[in-house]
Protein backbone atom coordinates (compact mmCIF):
# COMPACT_ATOMS: atom_id res chain seq x y z
CA UNK A 1 0.00 0.00 0.00
CA UNK A 2 1.54 3.62 -1.36
CA UNK A 3 0.39 6.34 0.96
CA UNK A 4 -2.12 8.05 -1.40
CA UNK A 5 -2.45 12.08 -1.69
CA UNK A 6 -4.68 12.27 1.14
CA UNK A 7 -3.57 10.48 4.91
CA UNK A 8 -6.28 9.14 7.18
CA UNK A 9 -7.53 8.45 10.52
CA UNK A 10 -9.30 5.12 10.95
CA UNK A 11 -11.21 3.41 13.91
CA UNK A 12 -11.07 0.06 14.97
CA UNK A 13 -14.17 -1.12 17.13
CA UNK A 14 -17.39 0.80 16.58
CA UNK A 15 -18.48 2.95 13.46
CA UNK A 16 -18.43 6.50 14.16
CA UNK A 17 -21.54 8.98 13.36
CA UNK A 18 -21.26 10.51 10.04
CA UNK A 19 -24.05 10.06 7.91
CA UNK A 20 -26.22 12.46 6.28
CA UNK A 21 -26.73 16.53 7.05
CA UNK A 22 -28.51 19.07 5.26
CA UNK A 23 -27.81 19.99 1.76
CA UNK A 24 -25.19 22.09 1.72
CA UNK A 25 -23.57 24.30 -1.85
CA UNK A 26 -19.86 22.63 -0.77
CA UNK A 27 -19.50 19.21 1.20
CA UNK A 28 -16.18 19.95 1.98
CA UNK A 29 -16.14 23.34 3.02
CA UNK A 30 -13.22 24.16 5.11
CA UNK A 31 -12.34 27.42 7.43
CA UNK A 32 -8.88 28.89 8.42
CA UNK A 33 -8.28 27.50 11.94
CA UNK A 34 -10.39 29.34 14.97
CA UNK A 35 -8.11 30.29 18.03
CA UNK A 36 -8.87 27.31 19.56
CA UNK A 37 -7.88 24.83 16.74
CA UNK A 38 -4.72 26.98 16.36
CA UNK A 39 -4.02 26.09 20.39
CA UNK A 40 -4.36 22.47 19.64
CA UNK A 41 -1.46 22.78 16.43
CA UNK A 42 0.76 24.49 18.53
CA UNK A 43 0.34 21.13 21.58
CA UNK A 44 0.91 18.46 19.11
CA UNK A 45 3.32 20.30 17.26
CA UNK A 46 5.53 20.76 20.36
CA UNK A 47 5.29 17.17 21.10
CA UNK A 48 6.12 16.44 17.43
CA UNK A 49 9.03 19.16 17.89
CA UNK A 50 8.37 20.74 15.05
CA UNK A 51 6.98 24.07 14.20
CA UNK A 52 3.15 24.24 13.22
CA UNK A 53 2.23 24.88 9.35
CA UNK A 54 0.74 27.99 8.82
CA UNK A 55 -2.59 29.20 6.52
CA UNK A 56 -4.00 25.55 7.32
CA UNK A 57 -7.77 24.88 7.19
CA UNK A 58 -10.27 22.40 8.65
CA UNK A 59 -13.68 21.28 8.32
CA UNK A 60 -16.08 18.02 8.59
CA UNK A 61 -17.72 15.72 6.23
CA UNK A 62 -20.33 13.28 6.27
CA UNK A 63 -19.36 9.92 6.16
CA UNK A 64 -22.00 9.48 2.94
CA UNK A 65 -19.19 12.03 1.28
CA UNK A 66 -16.59 10.27 2.23
CA UNK A 67 -15.75 8.49 -0.67
CA UNK A 68 -16.36 11.44 -3.30
CA UNK A 69 -13.64 13.44 -1.06
CA UNK A 70 -11.49 10.49 -1.79
CA UNK A 71 -12.43 9.81 -5.44
CA UNK A 72 -11.73 13.97 -6.07
CA UNK A 73 -7.70 13.60 -4.38
CA UNK A 74 -6.90 10.72 -6.59
CA UNK A 75 -4.61 11.38 -9.24
CA UNK A 76 -4.20 9.40 -13.15
CA UNK A 77 -1.29 8.09 -11.55
CA UNK A 78 -2.58 7.07 -7.84
CA UNK A 79 -5.61 5.26 -10.48
CA UNK A 80 -2.70 3.79 -12.41
CA UNK A 81 -1.48 2.13 -9.26
CA UNK A 82 -4.73 0.50 -8.19
CA UNK A 83 -4.80 -0.96 -11.41
CA UNK A 84 -1.62 -2.43 -11.67
CA UNK A 85 -2.21 -3.53 -8.10
CA UNK A 86 -5.56 -5.32 -8.90
CA UNK A 87 -3.63 -7.93 -11.83
CA UNK A 88 -1.32 -8.62 -9.16
CA UNK A 89 -3.52 -9.19 -6.71
CA UNK A 90 -5.93 -10.95 -8.39
CA UNK A 91 -3.05 -13.61 -9.91
CA UNK A 92 -1.99 -13.98 -5.95
CA UNK A 93 -5.65 -14.42 -4.68
CA UNK A 94 -6.06 -11.29 -3.01
CA UNK A 95 -8.83 -10.41 -5.10
CA UNK A 96 -11.27 -12.28 -6.72
CA UNK A 97 -11.72 -11.59 -11.04
CA UNK A 98 -14.67 -8.98 -10.55
CA UNK A 99 -13.14 -7.42 -7.40
CA UNK A 100 -10.20 -4.04 -7.84
CA UNK A 101 -8.04 -2.74 -5.26
CA UNK A 102 -9.87 0.78 -5.73
CA UNK A 103 -13.20 -0.38 -5.05
CA UNK A 104 -11.75 -2.59 -2.11
CA UNK A 105 -10.19 0.81 -0.99
CA UNK A 106 -13.40 2.83 -1.70
CA UNK A 107 -15.31 0.40 0.24
CA UNK A 108 -13.17 0.29 3.22
CA UNK A 109 -12.80 4.29 3.35
CA UNK A 110 -16.80 4.41 3.49
CA UNK A 111 -16.41 2.63 6.49
CA UNK A 112 -13.61 2.93 8.65
CA UNK A 113 -11.72 6.45 7.96
CA UNK A 114 -12.85 9.01 10.50
CA UNK A 115 -10.39 11.96 9.44
CA UNK A 116 -8.76 13.14 6.30
CA UNK A 117 -5.86 15.41 5.40
CA UNK A 118 -4.97 16.31 1.75
CA UNK A 119 -1.61 17.49 1.01
CA UNK A 120 -2.16 18.81 -2.20
CA UNK A 121 -4.90 21.43 -0.99
CA UNK A 122 -3.55 21.92 2.95
CA UNK A 123 -6.33 20.90 3.92
CA UNK A 124 -8.30 18.50 6.80
CA UNK A 125 -11.42 17.33 7.91
CA UNK A 126 -13.03 15.51 10.61
CA UNK A 127 -15.64 12.81 9.81
CA UNK A 128 -19.19 13.87 11.82
CA UNK A 129 -22.55 15.10 11.23
CA UNK A 130 -22.33 18.77 12.42
CA UNK A 131 -20.96 21.29 9.55
CA UNK A 132 -18.60 23.06 11.58
CA UNK A 133 -15.50 22.01 13.93
CA UNK A 134 -15.87 22.77 17.07
CA UNK A 135 -13.77 21.27 19.86
CA UNK A 136 -16.52 21.80 22.73
CA UNK A 137 -19.22 20.12 20.58
CA UNK A 138 -16.77 17.28 19.56
CA UNK A 139 -16.71 13.97 21.29
CA UNK A 140 -13.20 12.61 22.44
CA UNK A 141 -12.96 10.09 19.29
CA UNK A 142 -13.75 13.25 17.16
CA UNK A 143 -11.18 15.93 18.55
CA UNK A 144 -8.91 12.39 18.35
CA UNK A 145 -9.23 11.98 14.61
CA UNK A 146 -8.45 15.47 14.37
CA UNK A 147 -5.29 15.66 16.19
CA UNK A 148 -4.39 12.68 14.20
CA UNK A 149 -4.48 14.85 11.00
CA UNK A 150 -2.80 17.78 12.48
CA UNK A 151 -0.17 15.22 12.92
CA UNK A 152 -0.56 14.81 9.06
CA UNK A 153 -0.37 18.40 8.14
CA UNK A 154 2.80 19.10 10.43
CA UNK A 155 4.77 16.41 8.56
CA UNK A 156 4.03 17.79 4.97
CA UNK A 157 4.67 20.87 6.09
CA UNK A 158 8.33 19.83 7.15
CA UNK A 159 8.44 16.77 4.61
CA UNK A 160 8.39 16.05 1.16
CA UNK A 161 5.27 13.57 1.60
CA UNK A 162 4.42 14.08 -1.63
CA UNK A 163 7.54 13.18 -3.76
CA UNK A 164 7.64 10.09 -0.96
CA UNK A 165 4.54 9.12 -2.56
CA UNK A 166 5.11 9.17 -5.63
CA UNK A 167 9.09 7.80 -5.15
CA UNK A 168 7.82 4.74 -3.36
CA UNK A 169 4.69 4.06 -6.36
CA UNK A 170 6.88 1.33 -7.80
CA UNK A 171 7.87 -0.65 -4.54
CA UNK A 172 4.80 -2.64 -2.56
CA UNK A 173 7.85 -2.99 0.15
CA UNK A 174 8.72 0.56 0.74
CA UNK A 175 5.47 2.02 -0.27
CA UNK A 176 3.84 0.40 2.71
CA UNK A 177 6.90 0.42 5.38
CA UNK A 178 6.85 4.75 4.38
CA UNK A 179 2.86 4.52 5.21
CA UNK A 180 3.57 2.69 8.23
CA UNK A 181 5.83 5.66 9.75
CA UNK A 182 3.85 8.15 8.39
CA UNK A 183 0.84 7.00 9.83
CA UNK A 184 2.24 5.38 12.72
CA UNK A 185 3.91 8.90 13.89
CA UNK A 186 0.17 10.39 13.21
CA UNK A 187 -1.18 7.63 15.36
CA UNK A 188 1.42 7.65 17.93
CA UNK A 189 1.49 11.65 18.79
CA UNK A 190 -2.19 11.26 18.55
CA UNK A 191 -2.25 8.86 21.46
CA UNK A 192 0.28 11.25 22.97
CA UNK A 193 -2.03 13.93 23.04
CA UNK A 194 -5.08 12.59 23.88
CA UNK A 195 -3.32 11.04 26.99
CA UNK A 196 -1.98 14.38 27.85
CA UNK A 197 -6.21 15.55 27.49
CA UNK A 198 -6.64 12.91 29.87
CA UNK A 199 -4.36 14.52 32.39
CA UNK A 200 -6.67 17.36 32.71
CA UNK A 201 -9.56 18.19 34.85
CA UNK A 202 -12.45 16.14 33.15
CA UNK A 203 -10.12 14.63 30.49
CA UNK A 204 -11.09 11.51 28.69
CA UNK A 205 -8.65 8.79 27.28
CA UNK A 206 -10.13 7.70 23.77
CA UNK A 207 -7.86 4.37 22.36
CA UNK A 208 -8.05 4.73 18.13
CA UNK A 209 -7.66 1.33 17.49
CA UNK A 210 -9.90 -1.29 16.34
CA UNK A 211 -12.92 -0.58 13.63
CA UNK A 212 -15.12 -3.38 12.58
CA UNK A 213 -13.93 -4.52 8.82
CA UNK A 214 -15.87 -3.64 5.75
CA UNK A 215 -18.11 -6.43 5.00
CA UNK A 216 -16.50 -6.09 1.27
CA UNK A 217 -13.25 -5.92 2.41
CA UNK A 218 -11.03 -9.03 1.65
CA UNK A 219 -9.63 -10.24 5.04
CA UNK A 220 -5.52 -10.23 3.49
CA UNK A 221 -6.47 -6.26 2.45
CA UNK A 222 -7.90 -5.79 5.85
CA UNK A 223 -4.70 -6.85 7.29
CA UNK A 224 -2.49 -4.56 4.62
CA UNK A 225 -4.70 -1.52 5.05
CA UNK A 226 -4.46 -1.65 9.08
CA UNK A 227 -0.61 -2.63 8.95
CA UNK A 228 0.59 0.77 9.29
CA UNK A 229 -1.96 1.83 12.17
CA UNK A 230 -1.17 -1.04 14.23
CA UNK A 231 2.47 -2.23 13.76
CA UNK A 232 3.66 1.32 12.18
CA UNK A 233 2.68 2.56 15.28
CA UNK A 234 4.55 0.15 17.54
CA UNK A 235 8.02 0.75 15.41
CA UNK A 236 7.55 4.37 15.94
CA UNK A 237 6.90 3.87 19.26
CA UNK A 238 10.09 1.94 19.52
CA UNK A 239 12.38 4.11 17.61
CA UNK A 240 10.96 7.44 19.21
CA UNK A 241 11.84 6.03 22.55
CA UNK A 242 15.03 5.03 21.69
CA UNK A 243 16.20 7.77 19.44
CA UNK A 244 13.79 10.71 19.90
CA UNK A 245 11.75 12.27 16.33
CA UNK A 246 14.73 12.40 14.37
CA UNK A 247 15.45 9.20 13.69
CA UNK A 248 11.75 9.26 12.15
CA UNK A 249 12.41 12.26 10.79
CA UNK A 250 15.18 10.30 8.38
CA UNK A 251 12.41 8.16 6.84
CA UNK A 252 10.14 11.28 6.40
CA UNK A 253 12.53 12.78 4.04
CA UNK A 254 12.81 9.50 2.28
CA UNK A 255 15.46 7.34 3.75
CA UNK A 256 14.76 3.90 2.43
CA UNK A 257 12.55 1.59 4.38
CA UNK A 258 11.66 -1.98 4.24
CA UNK A 259 8.23 -3.86 6.16
CA UNK A 260 10.95 -6.01 7.62
CA UNK A 261 12.59 -3.21 9.39
CA UNK A 262 8.54 -2.46 10.33
CA UNK A 263 8.31 -6.28 11.86
CA UNK A 264 11.75 -6.87 13.44
CA UNK A 265 12.46 -3.00 14.72
CA UNK A 266 16.49 -4.80 15.52
CA UNK A 267 17.09 -4.91 11.92
CA UNK A 268 17.57 -1.22 11.74
CA UNK A 269 19.66 -0.84 14.43
CA UNK A 270 21.97 -3.62 13.06
CA UNK A 271 22.28 -1.65 10.16
CA UNK A 272 20.92 -4.18 7.84
CA UNK A 273 19.82 -3.86 4.51
CA UNK A 274 17.49 -6.02 2.27
CA UNK A 275 19.37 -7.72 -0.65
CA UNK A 276 18.87 -6.37 -4.48
CA UNK A 277 17.28 -8.91 -6.44
CA UNK A 278 17.27 -8.71 -9.73
CA UNK A 279 14.38 -10.65 -12.66
CA UNK A 280 15.47 -10.72 -16.57
CA UNK A 281 13.27 -8.80 -18.44
CA UNK A 282 11.04 -11.57 -20.63
CA UNK A 283 8.87 -9.49 -22.72
CA UNK A 284 10.28 -10.86 -25.78
CA UNK A 285 10.81 -14.31 -24.55
CA UNK A 286 6.93 -14.32 -24.02
CA UNK A 287 5.88 -13.83 -27.64
CA UNK A 288 3.74 -11.06 -29.03
CA UNK A 289 1.61 -8.86 -27.56
CA UNK A 290 3.16 -8.84 -24.24
CA UNK A 291 4.09 -6.00 -22.32
CA UNK A 292 5.44 -4.92 -19.35
CA UNK A 293 2.74 -3.95 -16.14
CA UNK A 294 4.84 -3.66 -13.29
CA UNK A 295 7.59 -4.73 -10.80
CA UNK A 296 9.27 -4.24 -8.08
CA UNK A 297 10.03 -5.46 -4.09
CA UNK A 298 7.17 -7.30 -2.48
CA UNK A 299 8.65 -7.60 1.18
CA UNK A 300 8.38 -9.40 4.22
CA UNK A 301 4.70 -8.26 5.38
CA UNK A 302 2.97 -8.87 1.76
CA UNK A 303 5.07 -12.11 1.47
CA UNK A 304 3.53 -13.36 4.90
CA UNK A 305 -0.13 -11.83 4.07
CA UNK A 306 -0.15 -14.01 0.70
CA UNK A 307 0.54 -16.97 2.71
CA UNK A 308 -2.15 -15.99 5.36
CA UNK A 309 -4.55 -16.21 2.49
CA UNK A 310 -4.93 -20.28 3.58
CA UNK A 311 -2.49 -20.84 6.39
CA UNK A 312 -2.59 -19.82 10.05
CA UNK A 313 -0.66 -16.86 11.12
CA UNK A 314 2.20 -18.37 12.72
CA UNK A 315 3.16 -20.81 10.05
CA UNK A 316 2.72 -17.75 7.40
CA UNK A 317 4.87 -15.44 9.76
CA UNK A 318 7.26 -17.98 10.26
CA UNK A 319 7.76 -19.33 6.71
CA UNK A 320 8.32 -15.42 5.10
CA UNK A 321 10.72 -14.44 8.09
CA UNK A 322 13.60 -15.47 6.64
CA UNK A 323 13.08 -12.79 3.88
CA UNK A 324 16.16 -10.87 2.27
CA UNK A 325 15.23 -9.42 -0.84
CA UNK A 326 12.71 -10.48 -3.80
CA UNK A 327 11.70 -8.80 -7.26
CA UNK A 328 8.55 -9.53 -9.18
CA UNK A 329 7.08 -8.30 -12.84
CA UNK A 330 3.96 -8.64 -14.05
CA UNK A 331 3.29 -8.86 -17.79
CA UNK A 332 -0.27 -8.62 -19.23
CA UNK A 333 -1.28 -9.41 -22.87
CA UNK A 334 -4.99 -8.31 -23.46
CA UNK A 335 -7.08 -10.78 -21.04
CA UNK A 336 -3.95 -12.65 -19.45
CA UNK A 337 -1.59 -11.94 -17.17
CA UNK A 338 1.52 -13.20 -15.44
CA UNK A 339 3.74 -12.61 -12.43
CA UNK A 340 7.31 -13.91 -11.98
CA UNK A 341 8.67 -13.71 -8.73
CA UNK A 342 12.98 -14.29 -7.42
CA UNK A 343 12.77 -14.19 -3.49
CA UNK A 344 15.89 -14.91 -1.82
CA UNK A 345 16.06 -16.23 1.86
CA UNK A 346 18.73 -16.20 4.95
CA UNK A 347 19.50 -19.64 3.59
CA UNK A 348 18.58 -23.17 2.00
CA UNK A 349 16.37 -24.10 5.10
CA UNK A 350 14.65 -20.68 5.04
CA UNK A 351 13.85 -21.20 1.58
CA UNK A 352 12.83 -24.69 1.30
CA UNK A 353 10.56 -24.00 4.41
CA UNK A 354 8.90 -20.86 2.27
CA UNK A 355 8.37 -23.53 -0.42
CA UNK A 356 6.92 -26.08 1.08
CA UNK A 357 4.53 -23.31 3.10
CA UNK A 358 3.43 -22.72 -0.66
CA UNK A 359 2.85 -25.66 -1.37
CA UNK A 360 0.62 -26.29 1.74
CA UNK A 361 -0.97 -22.85 0.53
CA UNK A 362 -1.74 -23.81 -2.62
CA UNK A 363 -3.26 -27.52 -1.62
CA UNK A 364 -5.57 -25.62 0.91
CA UNK A 365 -6.78 -23.88 -2.09
CA UNK A 366 -7.54 -27.00 -4.32
CA UNK A 367 -5.03 -27.57 -5.97
CA UNK A 368 -2.85 -30.47 -6.40
CA UNK A 369 1.10 -29.41 -6.56
CA UNK A 370 2.81 -32.04 -8.77
CA UNK A 371 6.70 -32.47 -10.80
CA UNK A 372 6.47 -31.84 -14.01
CA UNK A 373 9.68 -30.47 -16.49
CA UNK A 374 8.45 -26.84 -15.62
CA UNK A 375 8.72 -27.35 -12.25
CA UNK A 376 6.14 -27.86 -9.57
CA UNK A 377 3.02 -26.88 -10.96
CA UNK A 378 -0.22 -26.22 -8.87
CA UNK A 379 -3.45 -25.10 -11.06
CA UNK A 380 -6.74 -24.26 -9.23
CA UNK A 381 -10.08 -24.76 -10.68
CA UNK A 382 -10.21 -21.09 -11.63
CA UNK A 383 -7.26 -21.82 -13.87
CA UNK A 384 -4.32 -19.44 -11.96
CA UNK A 385 -1.46 -21.73 -11.81
CA UNK A 386 1.60 -21.46 -9.63
CA UNK A 387 4.73 -22.51 -10.78
CA UNK A 388 7.82 -23.12 -8.42
CA UNK A 389 10.93 -23.33 -10.90
CA UNK A 390 14.28 -24.70 -10.00
CA UNK A 391 16.92 -22.01 -8.75
CA UNK A 392 20.89 -22.06 -9.42
CA UNK A 393 20.63 -20.36 -5.92
CA UNK A 394 19.43 -22.86 -3.52
CA UNK A 395 18.03 -19.61 -1.14
CA UNK A 396 16.31 -18.38 -3.40
CA UNK A 397 12.59 -19.40 -4.47
CA UNK A 398 11.72 -18.80 -8.13
CA UNK A 399 7.58 -19.09 -9.20
CA UNK A 400 5.63 -17.62 -11.39
CA UNK A 401 1.46 -17.45 -10.98
CA UNK A 402 -0.25 -17.05 -13.88
CA UNK A 403 -3.42 -16.48 -15.16
CA UNK A 404 -3.80 -19.96 -17.18
CA UNK A 405 -1.81 -22.86 -16.82
CA UNK A 406 -0.72 -22.39 -20.55
CA UNK A 407 0.52 -18.46 -19.46
CA UNK A 408 2.55 -20.08 -16.12
CA UNK A 409 4.61 -22.75 -18.05
CA UNK A 410 5.17 -20.37 -21.04
CA UNK A 411 6.92 -17.72 -18.43
CA UNK A 412 8.35 -20.75 -16.20
CA UNK A 413 9.76 -21.63 -19.46
CA UNK A 414 11.58 -18.11 -20.39
CA UNK A 415 11.94 -18.01 -17.00
CA UNK A 416 14.50 -20.68 -16.77
CA UNK A 417 16.08 -20.01 -20.53
CA UNK A 418 17.12 -16.44 -19.12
Amino acid sequence: MRWLPIAAAIAIAALLPGGCRDSESDPFATRPLTPELQQMLEEIAELRELEPPPALEAGTVSRLDVTPLLDRQLTDADREWFANTTTLYRLLGHLGPDEDYLSVFRAFGQGAIIGLYSPAENRLWVVQREPEVDLDAMSPAERSALAHELVHAIQDYHFPIGELSELTAGDLDWGLAATSVIEGDAATHQGLWDGRQAALPGGTRLFLSGALPALSTPPSIERELRFPYTTGAEWVNIVRSQEGTAAIDRYLAGEPLSTAHILHPELRSAGWSPETVELPGLTPALGGGWTHESGGTLGEFHLRNYLELRLPALPAVTAAAGWRGDRYDVYVNDGDAVVLFRVRFADEAEAAEFAAAQRELLTSAGATPAESPAGVVAELKDGRTTIQVASRNSSEVLFVVGSSREVAERAAAALTKA
